[in-house]
């Protein structure tokens, strides 16, 4: 049930099924683009008014039908106002006309003379309105059990719920809710331990959502889970502002169509082998669910992904931090395009299309799996794809930097990645086509399986330097410094490339105590001994394929130089 939001003329609900990520065939792609010409046609002919689509404003106000728009996550035009509606960024409310519910131990209160019902320490609300919450609750729960088109706005105002057997708020019926974070409050929700089954409904989040959720507002939230996830949504999780420290023993926010971040500030601690932002409906062939972030922060410390999306990974803008990750970033296509994204993972920094994931439980093609889920990683799957074309990208990875069960390419931004210096790694390892035609892309690593890209629009020097650790530089001829770095791990090889790289200019190279002048007869210069270049696109262009699992021997290893680096914690 992936969708983006926006608004039709007609104020009514329109929801256009779409193609994710997932390569579908030329025939689906024609079709695609016919539907979306024949679409902008219709909208250009029409006399909406302020109404026009991508105005994001259908949930501007209680009792207005939502209407959302209709996208594809595979776009690179998504943009935020696709993601969210003007509702979801908003921190304002009307408490002189809200409802109050006031918590007091194991009892409460409420001023709504009806749509809420208080049995001890359940509240259940039924009906559509705004309901700001106050006081605590030690054991106790609020549920939302509303109309299918309701809006529900609860509101935290220094508010401290715990349910000891269940969700601290479960949402089980409702067209949307809101939490929002009333400004300079404090507030918490915390499962005791254990979760109680709510009939065939598998309670197992601090925060439980069968329907679209979204956090906002301007305070802070801190939400525990000690016995399973931080936050479940089976819909689509937004965060849309606020502060919000997530601590969990499983996933940190799970859902099952989508989880998107803007304007908000995000901390997640997952639990062991979970990962810190898991999107994910457990269909292989047709998954649609992905992760989108626009601004803000988010910082992630998992002992298995940082971030996993099945199907896409969309990264426009905002600050993240994965400080440790088995795998930093996991989906069948990542689209960097803005931001500054770090992280530190002990086997791949980013993995387009799966891999040896530590807990198999990756749900991707059957073109990227053999024998299904658990089956091992087929290295000859092409479906993935890998696309960072701005923003500024730092990995430092155990197993290979960049992954791409299918494609790469760069063609903007910073993007440094670090590798071990030995093991059967790669700073760069794509089973298709490795390209880059703009951006600046600095890479040390290991020489024993290196490879070099495909093909380059820009100037790009791939050498192997002998085991080296320090400062790495590249000079031109004057002596400027065209590109540097510092990388965190020994290294055997190094990669360069920046658009002030040019055609039959020579430039000098330092890695460690390694120095020697480079001329580029063709934008590309390759040597890398040892590795799996020379195959293909010219000089070092080669690619490596049927090899399976590599990189996941060098965690337990990696781990330990990366403690000793002081890189993880």
């Amino acid at each position: 049930m992936n969708k983006y939001d926006n608004r039709v003329c007609n104020n009514g609900e329109t929801k256009i099924g779409a193609e994710t990520g997932t390569e579908k065939g030329v025939a689906a792609k024609a079709f695609a683009a016919m539907l979306a010409l024949l679409l902008a046609l219709v909208l250009t002919l029409s006399s909406c008014g302020s109404s026009a689509a991508g105005s994001g404003t259908d949930d501007e106000a209680i009792g207005t039908v939502s209407a959302e728009t209709t996208s594809t996550a595979s776009s690179n035009a998504a943009s935020k106002s696709e993601m969210f509606t003007e509702r979801d960024l908003a921190d304002d409310y009307n408490e002189s006309e809200a409802e109050t519910i006031t918590l007091s131990g194991t009892s409460a209160e409420t001023s709504a003379k009806s749509g809420v019902s208080i049995d001890g320490s359940t509240i259940t609300i039924s009906a559509e309105g705004v309901y700001v919450v106050s006081g605590t609750l030690s054991d106790g729960k609020i549920a939302v059990d509303a109309d299918e088109n309701a809006k529900v706005q609860i509101v935290l105002k220094d508010a401290d719920i715990t349910s000891k057997t269940s969700a601290a708020i479960y949402v089980k019926s409702a067209d949307k809710v809101f939490i929002t974070t009333a400004s300079e409050t404090e507030n918490s929700l915390a499962n005791g331990g254990s979760f109680t089954a709510d009939g065939d409904t598998n309670i197992d989040g601090a925060v439980f959502a069968k329907d679209d959720i979204t956090f906002n507002g301007s305070g802070s939230l801190a939400i525990e889970s000690p016995a399973g996830h931080g936050v479940v949504g089976k819909d689509d999780v937004k965060f849309g502002g606020g502060t919000y420290t997530i601590t969990a023993a499983k996933h940190g926010v799970q859902a099952n169509d989508s989880i998107r971040m803007a304007e908000s500030d995000v901390t997640i601690t997952a639990g062991a082998d979970k990962d810190g932002v898991h999107v994910s409906d457990d269909d292989a062939e047709t998954s649609e669910s992905f992760f989108y972030m626009a601004d803000g922060t988010l910082s992630i410390d998992s002992q298995d992904d940082g971030i996993h999306a099945d199907a896409e990974v969309i990264i426009e803008g905002g600050e993240i931090n994965i400080t440790e990750s088995y795998e930093g970033i996991e989906g069948l296509s990542i689209k960097i395009s803005g931001g500054s994204t770090s992280l530190v993972a002990t086997d791949d920094g980013l993995n387009a299309a799966g891999g040896n994931n530590s807990t198999s439980d990756s749900t991707f093609s059957e073109d990227d799996w053999m024998g299904g889920h658990g089956g091992g990683f087929n290295d000859g799957g092409t479906n993935g794809s890998i696309e960072i074309s701005g923003g500024k990208l730092h990995v430092i990875a155990g197993g290979d930097g960049l992954d791409s069960n299918g494609s790469l390419e760069i063609s903007g931004g910073y993007t440094e990645v670090v590798g071990p210096s030995s093991g059967d790694t790669s700073v760069i390892d794509f089973n298709g086509s490795g390209v880059i035609t703009g951006g600046t892309f600095i890479g040390t690593g290991g020489a024993g399986m290196a490879e070099s890209f495909t093909s380059a629009e820009q100037g790009l020097i791939a050498v192997s330097v002998g085991n080296q650790s320090g400062a790495v530089s590249l000079k031109d001829a004057e002596g400027n410094v065209i590109a540097e770095a510092e990388p965190e791990l020994d290294y055997a090889v190094v990669y360069i490339s920046t658009e002030d790289m040019a055609k039959g200019e020579t430039y000098t190279l330092t890695a460690g105590s390694y120095s020697g002048e480079i001329t580029l007869e063709d934008y590309m210069y390759s040597e890398l001994a040892g590795g799996m270049g020379g195959g293909m696109g010219g000089h070092g262009g080669g690619m490596k394929g049927g090899m399976s699992g590599h990189g996941n021997e060098m965690q337990g290893g990696m781990s330990d130089v990366m403690q000793s680096e002081g890189i993880a914690s």
